[in-house]
């Protein structure tokens, strides 16, 4: 049976606006056209993802695929349509390959922040007496799970008292029953493409908006959809609340009131009886509950992957059956077909620049083949007239003196006062710690910064420490007494490094998103200049001994070398492949160490940039070096088993330390490319060390949360 016209006709008007307002709100991560900040959420997630070589690597590989599989369909005739069909559902697998990989990858970048809520669950349960409404154990099951999905919440219906009974006794049945049912066929947690988490029964009663906000406190890192709906004696309000879609903030979206006591009356004139009329009210409260969740649900996966096909177009026959109009549903699936499209439009633009550069890569290497054979003969005839002439490092043990436990967090940086009598320690958990080097005691927590702490830095007098944070601001302290002197704005998405000059007058720093350097007045915190150059994220910053240059690390593959006073490129080191993490320079400002993505330390002339040694993991027969690219090492270090995370070299410029995430601190000839030493003790990743100047003291910080000092017999 159908409804009276003016009944469709009211509920098009009524569901028509909520499509267009959800479409342009989540609509934005999936076209990349920000309406809000998208320093986080799903957005940021996919940004990151398309950085991972991991991910880089498997687009590379699809369009080689991809291109074979075209050069087949060329030459296939029409009575082989056996083969071209296969070719397509091949084609298809390796696009659902390439889906699930980027889920995996989001969920490992949520893996952090969703260890913070986890031991902040205690505090925050603590502080709201609402949350004892809900189930802890749900909740942390909530946050652990291991597969990336979206979270899907549906609020009990709050009725009043004046409406009739039978929405008292049965809309709270009908809903969740028929939500899980409906999600479970078509977006079940286990599905390959669209996984929807459900729960119905999470909330013990009704919620409201600021309810959602109080959500979102503990369950921040996972992306969550919220439905919650309120009716009084002659209308129903649908209410929709999320976040982790497009950026982490809520977003509260609310459907224009429905009458439904005007509806009742119009079914009762069309000839239905009360019960009937009131049954049919319910089910399409029930089907405006489960057109949105399948619209959320096929947004969400919109917005983070270009190979998804929506459901809801699928779906049209189930709602019509549920008496519910084919039209009401329309309007809907057009901002999916939009959406699909522009999102599709990206994805071809992005992997034909990724095609490009492939090509272009292949070509160089093609045409210098021969070029570099001879370069690497012309290299390893040299290195072996130096080796001859290279005196020993003395070999030294070194002993850990004191483990730092404190922060709640990642330790992400590490600076050593040029006294050595104070250390500072910046970390994920948004603080920074002051400590006394001699005894390991903690002197004070220095608190304001809003996000992870990224980088710290202390002045050659030993009067100021500077902060870099991903709250997107530099912040420089008293290094004595702890107290904020001033905050200077960064860069968008974050600041990455913090270094001060060798005179103390100027502050370097880098960030995000805007691939830009920035040099600041100490005294003034007036913003210098501003260096562009860097093609992606810029990581690390450092000044010469002399404090005439600057080096730079970048994402973008490349580390560059800035003239300090006028700003300008003085030249750009490539060859790296992938991006490059930290950098130092030798005393002597001779070289210039940078640590890669693909688990190499490579060390560079940094006033000619000719490449002189590489530090790697990687295990090759012999003494042959593999071509690299433009440049050739002349000698390749075979036991640097993890990914290099942060690197130093000692002030007598003999040897350089390195900490990565096999856990463990490597110490190097810096002449031979010799593996001295191997200090064990952290149980995480090394991303912080540093040497003291009188060289006789090694700190790194560490992810397992602590910080050690480490003295040398």
């Amino acid at each position: 049976m159908s409804l009276p016209r003016p009944v469709s006709d009211t509920l098009i008007d009524l569901l028509k606006p909520i499509a267009q307002t959800l479409g342009e709100r989540l609509g934005a991560t999936a076209t990349g056209q920000s309406f809000t900040d998208a320093s986080s959420g799903a957005l940021a997630l996919r940004h990151q993802v398309k950085k991972d070589r991991r991910w880089i690597q498997a687009q590379i590989q699809f369009l080689q695929r991809q291109e074979l599989r075209k050069q087949e369909l060329r030459v296939i005739t029409s009575v082989e349509k056996a083969r071209a069909k296969e070719i397509k559902e091949e084609e298809l697998r390796d696009r659902q390959e390439i889906s699930k990989l980027c889920r995996e990858l989001m969920r490992e970048l949520q893996a952090e922040a969703i260890k913070v809520k986890l031991n902040e669950i205690q505090v925050i349960w603590d502080r709201d007496t609402w949350f004892s409404n809900l189930s802890r154990q749900e909740t942390e099951q909530i946050l652990q799970q291991q597969k990336h999905r979206l979270l899907l919440l549906v609020s009990p219906v709050k009725i009043s008292k004046d409406c009739p009974e039978s929405f008292i006794h049965n809309l709270n049945i009908e809903l969740p029953a028929k939500l899980r049912s409906f999600l479970s066929q078509h977006y079940p947690q286990h599905s390959e493409t669209c996984p929807v988490q459900f729960y119905g029964d999470y909330f013990k009663q009704p919620i409201s908006d600021i309810d959602v906000e109080r959500l979102q406190t503990i369950l921040g890192p996972v992306p969550t959809a919220i439905l919650y709906s309120d009716i009084s004696d002659y209308e129903v309000n649908f209410h929709v609340g999320f976040w982790g879609m497009v950026n982490q903030n809520v977003s509260l979206v609310s459907i224009q009131a429905w009458n439904w006591e005007k509806v009742y009356e119009q079914l009762g004139a069309n000839g239905q009886d009360d019960k009937v009329s009131l049954r049919i009210i319910r089910q399409i409260i029930v089907s405006i509950h489960k057109l949105l969740a399948g619209f959320l649900a096929d947004l969400y996966y919109l917005s983070i992957d270009p190979n998804y096909e929506p459901q809801l177009d699928k779906l049209k026959s189930e709602f019509v059956q549920e008496w519910f109009a084919q039209e009401w549903v329309e309007p809907y699936i057009e901002s999916l077909k939009v959406i699909q499209k522009q999102q599709q439009l990206t994805a071809e633009v992005e992997l034909r620049r990724l095609a490009d550069k492939e090509n272009r890569a292949k070509f160089q290497r093609d045409i210098l083949g021969e070029t570099e054979r001879k370069r690497k003969e012309k290299a390893q005839a040299e290195y072996n007239l130096q080796e001859q002439s290279i005196s020993k490092v003395k070999i030294h043990n070194w002993q850990c003196v004191y483990t730092m436990p404190g922060h709640s967090s990642f330790v992400n940086s590490i600076a050593i006062s040029p006294d050595g009598m104070i250390l500072a320690s910046g970390s994920w958990d948004r603080t920074i710690k002051l400590w006394n080097v001699k005894t390991g005691e903690l002197i004070t927590t220095l608190t304001g910064h809003s996000d992870r702490v990224n980088s710290v830095a202390i002045s050659p007098d030993g009067m100021i420490l500077a902060s870099g944070s991903s709250d997107e601001t530099i912040k420089l302290w008293n290094l004595s007494g702890g107290d904020l002197i001033c905050t200077l704005p960064g860069h968008s998405i974050g600041v990455n490094s913090v270094a001060i000059s060798p005179d103390g007058r100027m502050i370097a720093s880098c960030g995000g998103s805007d691939h830009t350097i920035k040099l600041w007045n100490i005294a003034t915190g007036k913003l210098l200049r501003t260096m562009q150059g860097h093609l992606d994220d810029v990581n690390a910053v450092i000044f010469s001994p002399d404090g005439k240059l600057l080096a730079s690390g970048s994402s973008d593959a490349t580390s560059k070398v800035w003239d300090v006073v006028t700003g300008e490129l003085q030249r750009t080191l490539s060859g790296l492949n992938l991006g490059v993490n930290s950098i130092a320079i030798s005393p002597d400002g001779q070289i210039l160490a940078s640590v890669r993505n693909d688990y190499t330390i490579k060390l560079r002339s940094l006033p000619t940039g000719r490449l002189m040694r590489i530090l790697s993991n990687h295990q090759r027969r012999g003494n042959e070096v593999e071509n690299s690219g433009r440049e050739q090492a002349l000698h390749i270090l075979r036991n640097y088993v993890g990914r290099g995370n942060s690197v130093a070299i000692s002030p007598d410029g003999l040897t350089l330390v390195s900490g990565s995430d096999d856990n463990n601190i490597k110490i190097w000839n810096m002449a031979t490319g010799q593996l001295i030493n191997n200090l064990k003790g952290h149980s995480g990743t090394v991303y912080s060390v540093a040497i003291a100047q009188d060289g006789k003291l090694l700190v790194s910080g560490s992810g397992d949360e602590t910080i050690k000092i480490w003295r040398r017999d």
